[in-house]
């Protein structure tokens, strides 16, 4: 009996005992109002009537029945609770799942924004990189090499020489003509210059062309030079040679912004080629290398006597200029007081320059092959150029760009034509009439 009621829980074992004394209470008072004259003692257990029992039994059983109700409706309630648990958590992972979405596609956004600015910048970079590998580092015949370098001999010629030489750039459109041929105003002496834009590892190996194009008779030329930004193979860094009464001169390892040294050579040729010709009577050819260095050097000290005396009669110029100066500035805040006279002297450039709207200068690094793409090209490749209609032409400076541009808004206006756009490397500006 006792293992039978150990597998109660404690709530049913307290509540068998309350019945159980219960019905117990209520035996023994119904046994004392109905036997209280009978002597004899009936035990309490004979008391308990079997239906009694069986009433017991009948309780047990519904209170059983009641602990697997109330265990099944807990169950149900923790079911119920796991699939509300389940459901939170969905609707987590939904939430979650939705968010790394919108951070991924933000992401993949930022990343290919920034993967296209970088895509432009590598492009620009190729374009800038092109540019100067082709202008300085080309293993080619060194056309943009000629290109940079020809506007600059044109511009100390006209600024420091007075223009006394006529310069004309051939490069690659006659063959047998080397680059460059300078000719003499006033002598109408040809001497040729030839530019190997070679790499420092990558020596000129022959000469044999250039020396063959100064020989030629159709040249008629009386010396030349040849210039290379490397070595020169058998050659000095700086080497003179005299072949058939002509002047030879090999200089390694230029610097292609020593424009100055190019034209000393020119002139060096020059007397040379004065000196040549009683050199030939005397017959000194043997030793015609040491008097080329010994006129070369005659020549440096003349020209520096030369340059010297210049810049003396330009100090005495300048101070007696820097004394007018004053004097005039003196009587204009005289007669002009609170007026600025270098402002004035230049009100144009200052108007000029005050308009609200300026054209940009341009920082772009052209592609000439794109530029060049389909159109008609006119004159050497420099950074001075105009667009006009299917046309491209090249200037060696900006002063002829601008007369040409004059030239064609002349032509504009006169034929009334409606479709001229002009653009410039320097400043881009598009002129639309």
């Amino acid at each position: 009996m006792t293992d039978t009621f150990a597998t109660y829980d404690e709530a049913t074992q307290r509540h068998i005992i309350e019945l159980g004394c219960f019905i117990y209470d209520k035996s023994l008072k119904h046994y004392r109002e109905n036997y209280s004259s009978t002597t004899t003692v009936v035990p309490v257990s004979a008391v308990v009537s079997d239906a009694t029992t069986i009433h017991l039994k009948q309780q047990v059983e519904n209170l059983s029945t009641r602990v697997f109700e109330v265990r099944e409706e807990e169950y149900k309630k923790g079911e119920a609770k796991v699939i509300e648990y389940k459901q939170q958590l969905a609707a987590e992972r939904q939430r979650l799942d939705k968010i790394l979405s919108n951070i991924q596609s933000d992401t993949d956004r930022q990343v290919a924004v920034k993967t296209d600015q970088l895509n432009k910048k590598i492009v620009e970079l190729e374009t800038k990189n092109k540019w100067y590998y082709s202008l300085y580092e080309d293993k080619s015949k060194g056309k943009n090499y000629e290109e940079e370098l020809y506007p600059k001999l044109l511009d100390y010629n006209d600024t420091h020489l007075n223009s006394i030489w006529q310069i004309t750039h051939v490069g690659s459109v006659l063959s047998e003509k080397t680059d460059f041929h300078f000719r003499h105003k006033d002598t109408n002496v040809v001497i040729l210059l030839d530019t190997k834009n070679n790499l420092p590892t990558n020596p000129v190996v022959s000469t044999a062309e250039f020396e063959r194009d100064v020989l030629r008779k159709e040249t008629n030329a009386i010396g030349g030079i040849m210039l290379a930004n490397g070595n020169i193979a058998c050659k000095k860094r700086f080497e003179l040679n005299k072949v058939q009464q002509k002047t030879l001169v090999y200089v390694s390892c230029f610097d292609r912004g020593n424009i100055t040294f190019i034209f000393t050579l020119l002139d060096m040729i020059v007397e040379m080629s004065r000196g040549s010709s009683q050199s030939l009577e005397q017959g000194e050819s043997a030793t015609s290398a040491t008097a080329a260095l010994d006129a070369f050097r005659t020549l440096l000290i003349a020209d520096y006597k030369r340059e010297q005396a210049n810049l003396d009669n330009a100090e005495r110029l300048r101070r007696t200029a820097q004394k007018s100066l004053d004097t005039i500035l003196s009587e204009f805040e005289t007669h002009f007081p609170g007026e600025d006279i270098e402002i004035s002297a230049k009100s144009e450039e200052v108007s000029a320059s005050s308009v609200r709207i300026k054209p940009k200068t341009s920082t772009d690094f052209i592609d000439y092959t794109v530029l060049e793409k389909d159109r008609t090209v006119i004159g050497q490749r420099s950074k001075y150029y105009l667009e006009y209609g299917t046309t491209i032409q090249y200037f060696k400076n900006n002063y002829a760009r601008n007369q040409k541009v004059k030239s064609l808004e002349h032509q504009e206006s006169a034929s009334s034509e409606n479709n001229l756009v002009i653009s410039v490397t320097t400043v881009r500006t598009k002129t639309a009439k």
